[in-house]
């Protein structure tokens, strides 16, 4: 495998966990999922943030066609989902991109940038915040975590759904979520998912109140050594492309941590 491929199925399956879920939450929040070959499709329908469901890690096994976007979106279709993100990396969008996607009423939407590192050490951060992986058996620890995420990113929610969706994710097999404490206060939040040689970083989170004190670098050297001791050979993370003239701290703390921009992904939105 390539490192385009390696980064996009390592995301894929972290996000498959969603389909996981069972219970009332997955009721509530009309979860479903399919795997399409090596791609994923997940439906979230009753999600109130219209984030979580997501097409992708296609184009590996089979190539992007009309008709495999037609299985996809028909999936989307039967689900009764109001709207879905395709994430396909640049590599793997055919020649005839432009009339498949307008065939199904694919737009355009963001921008993510995906980046890669070797799982080479980094040089250790310094913040004043303790930083550690969070005891996904310890419930408070793992309420906090989600709240921050729901605060830092905005999110709504539904019937507290939402964030036990998010407290599910948590205990997803391969995936460790960490944390910084100001004193016993949970501020910031990362997640580290193991995918053969492949460690994807991801839920990079912090209280307004706590940015630039130094927790998202110290997050990412801490899983960085952890995804080493757990065999990595890679790390991939992606995130938001910030507009002409702007920045993404989140961007900039990636690259001074030795990240490297793979390419930049749009995403295809659909809606029936």
């Amino acid at each position: 495998m390539n490192l385009v491929e390696l980064a996009e199925l390592a995301e894929a399956d972290l996000m498959f966990g969603i389909a996981g879920i069972e219970g009332p939450v997955r009721e509530g929040l009309g979860i479903t999922g399919q795997r399409f070959g090596r791609g994923v499709a997940i439906s979230v329908r009753e999600d109130p943030s219209q984030y979580w469901s997501r097409a992708q890690g296609f184009g590996f096994d089979r190539p992007v066609t009309a008709e495999l976007i037609g299985e996809v979106v028909e999936f989307y279709r039967a689900a009764g989902t109001p709207i879905a993100h395709f994430n396909l990396a640049p590599d793997v969008l055919p020649a005839d991109w432009d009339e498949v996607r307008a065939a199904y009423g694919l737009e355009a939407g963001g921008t993510v940038v995906k980046l890669v590192r070797d799982a080479s050490p980094v040089a250790e951060a310094g913040t004043s915040l303790r930083i550690g992986p969070v005891d996904r058996a310890d419930s408070d620890d793992v309420r906090a975590w989600v709240e921050t995420q729901m605060i830092s990113f905005g999110l709504p929610d539904r019937d507290g759904l939402l964030r036990r969706m998010l407290a599910a994710l948590c205990q997803v097999p391969a995936f460790q979520p960490y944390a910084g404490w100001d004193g016993g206060k949970l501020v910031a939040t990362a997640g580290l998912y193991v995918h053969g040689e492949v460690g994807e970083c991801v839920s990079a989170a912090t209280l307004p109140e706590y940015r630039g004190r130094g927790a998202q670098s110290a997050l990412i050297a801490l899983r960085v050594e952890d995804a080493l001791a757990a065999g990595c050979k890679w790390l991939s993370t992606e995130t938001g492309k910030p507009a002409e003239g702007e920045r993404n701290p989140s961007l900039d703390n990636m690259r001074r941590a030795g990240f490297k921009d793979l390419y930049d992904r749009p995403s295809w939105t659909w809606k029936p």
